[in-house]
């Protein structure tokens, strides 16, 4: 099923997609999540300064207003000519008696009143759109007309509504701008398509609003999950080193998937890491020029690699990756716990859960509820600081 996203400015529709959308003149800062609103917004100024920045103004709005009317004005004179559009004549002399008596100024004026007209004739009353035309001019109204109708503009097709003769929906937006309330606001919502699954939604900055990546969300419901299992059969000697054991792996899987994100999708930390973190670079060989391009193809299969070969519960590992690559500090306190914790975690694992000396490594309810709060302290320290630079 078909879904359309579109810019509003005030009242005015700047331009609509089906099914997908662009960012226009809105960037990554104007992302908003707000209620049932998921778009991009800026208030008149920030549109005025982005638009002049294009380059567009009254001199280039007025160029393509003149040469959009001149080629309407041709087509339909030359339709006067022929036999076919009789029928068309007495509409078609009026609209390019508007066109040609007409300035971008009247343009200007008669917008709102078009649309004044079309919000009166869908709500059925009429008493307000006699009272605007009687104030017009015969051009003005001649104008108005052809703004409010169907006429076809093939070939020569606008970026505007109500027939406003321009090339860009830059240009249209200038001209709502000139009329518009100054505490207007130009928006893109782009939540229709986000719940057609057409699009995704703003994942940092739900993030960042949340205060926690999804990956600590997960997290956290899976650390809960097994606390409350160990609590259920607290006697239970094999279920409470499985939990600890399985604590520690949701730490690490935590970590690995935090890594992989922010390395992957931020150039400023791929190049970090590439830079900086030793295990990666002195397996790389030297390179030849005629090779940078294909090792440039292969630098995120690289990476991967080298990730997914990390053990993120090794605290040699995290205290190598996580200040040098992700500028992410993790305490000595935290670091000198999780380093006891690893080591029953190896013994849970790989020795059936005894000791170097052979002994059995008990684990209590006790254990398994500290190795959590030391879990989620970690989670939490990292990811606060991840979800600081979300939005850097």
């Amino acid at each position: 099923m078909s879904t359309w996203a579109g810019i509003d400015f005030g009242k005015y529709s700047i331009e609509e997609w089906q099914n997908t959308y662009h960012k226009w003149l809105f960037n990554d800062a104007d992302r908003v999540r707000e209620g049932d609103f998921i778009g991009y917004r800026i208030d008149t100024e920030t549109l005025k300064r982005r638009l002049e920045l294009q380059g567009v103004n009254r001199a280039s709005v007025e160029l393509e207003v003149n040469e959009f009317k001149g080629l309407w004005i041709k087509d339909m004179e030359d339709l006067l000519t022929e036999t076919l559009a009789t029928k068309h004549r007495e509409e078609y002399s009026c609209y390019i008696d508007g066109l040609k008596s007409c300035s971008l100024n009247s343009w200007l004026k008669l917008i709102p009143i078009a649309a004044s007209m079309q919000k009166h004739e869908i709500t059925g009353s009429c008493d307000e759109p006699s009272k605007l035309l009687s104030s017009l001019t015969k051009a003005e109204q001649n104008l108005l007309k052809f703004m409010c109708s169907e006429y076809d503009e093939y070939p020569n097709y606008t970026a505007g509504g109500y027939h406003f003769p321009c090339l860009s929906s830059y240009s249209y937006a200038w001209a709502i701008l000139q009329f518009v309330t100054p505490n207007s606001v130009c928006e893109l919502d782009i939540s229709p398509l986000i719940d057609s699954g057409w699009v995704d939604d703003f994942e940092d900055l739900a993030e960042y609003q949340a205060g926690q990546t999804k990956f600590s969300e997960r997290a956290k419901i899976e650390i809960q999950d097994i606390t409350k299992l160990s609590e259920s059969f607290k006697d239970n000697n094999v279920l409470q080193r499985l939990s600890y054991s399985g604590l520690v792996t949701i730490l690490e899987a935590y970590l690995a998937d935090i890594a992989k994100r922010q390395v992957l999708n931020k150039d400023s930390i791929k190049r970090r890491f590439v830079e900086n973190f030793d295990p990666f670079s002195k397996n790389q060989k030297n390179l030849k020029v005629t090779e940078i391009f294909f090792w440039m193809e292969q630098l995120d299969n690289q990476i991967i690699e080298c990730l997914d070969n990390l053990s993120f519960h090794n605290v040699k590992t995290i205290k190598a990756f996580f200040p040098s690559v992700l500028l992410v500090k993790i305490s000595d306190d935290l670091s000198d716990r999780l380093a006891v914790a690893e080591i029953t975690r190896h013994d849970i694992v790989h020795r059936a859960g005894r000791t170097k000396d052979g002994k059995s490594n008990e684990v209590t309810l006790a254990d398994v509820k500290a190795v959590s709060t030391l879990v989620l302290d970690i989670i939490t320290s990292v990811d606060s600081q991840i979800v600081d630079g979300i939005l850097v």
